[in-house]
């Protein structure tokens, strides 16, 4: 064979070699390689709430319109174990339109009242005829599942988040929230008027509030720690008897 058709043979092959290689390689420059794929990145950490429903049913006695000391207890304790509190949803159910039905049902608002529970009044004509039941929807927050090291914490030019990202921030609300159903729907603000809050810093600045808490001032100096009143000598304000 001649040996300039060798060499032609021979650049063949090496091209043909250098092609398989690339091939087994396809990224030979893995730091280029842009951002993983979404389904690679951990999913983002966040708190779940349910909704948990219990019911209690007050048996009151023939005739009686309000709650004994034994039901009132009762339903104290079952508050207590179910967890319900200020801000959960709560019904008060009576059997239906009768006059002592809704003063039964207005003595149970009433006691849960006193627990700082404002509760609805509903109807449920399948109750007995002496009984009230107490329906409450109370709101769960469930912290994720944390610590979570399920990714290689390695160094990797991707730059995804670890897959613990946030979850101090999720455990440490959902330890600390009040009441979950707010990280549903939080509460308006309606009573915050920041208007009225100004209004008092400008009059202080201009003079048109007294910037003294003396007796002519307005302001009550009673229980203040060497407060004399205002006027007179001695007095009991911590200026001693001369």
């Amino acid at each position: 064979m001649p040996l300039q058709s060798q060499g032609v043979i021979a650049r063949l092959a090496a091209a043909v070699g250098v092609m398989l290689i690339a091939g087994c390689n396809p990224n030979p420059n893995p730091e280029l390689a842009g951002p993983a794929p979404l389904s690679m990145q951990p999913p983002p950490k966040h708190i779940q709430v349910r909704l948990a429903s219990f019911d209690h049913e007050i048996y009151f006695a023939r005739g009686a319109k309000t709650l004994s000391a034994t039901q009132a207890a009762g339903l104290m304790n079952f508050l207590k174990a179910s967890g319900i509190g200020e801000g959960d949803s709560v019904t008060v159910q009576g059997p239906g339109a009768s006059a002592l039905a809704a003063v039964r049902q207005a003595a149970v608002v009433g006691e849960l009242k006193q627990l700082r529970i404002d509760a609805a009044s509903g109807t449920d004509t399948k109750l007995a005829v002496d009984a009230v039941r107490v329906h409450a929807d109370h709101a769960v927050a469930t912290a994720p599942a944390c610590p979570d090291w399920s990714k290689p914490e390695a160094d990797e030019p991707d730059n995804t988040t670890s897959s613990n990202f946030g979850c101090a921030t999720e455990t440490n609300l959902a330890a600390m929230i009040a009441n979950p159903a707010d990280l549903v729907k939080p509460k308006t603000s309606a009573t915050a008027d920041g208007g009225v809050l100004a209004n008092g810093v400008e009059l202080y600045r201009s003079g048109k509030l007294s910037k003294s808490i003396g007796s002519n001032s307005g302001y009550s100096t009673s229980g203040m720690s060497g407060g004399t009143g205002g006027s007179g000598s001695g007095g009991s304000g911590g200026g001693g008897s001369q």
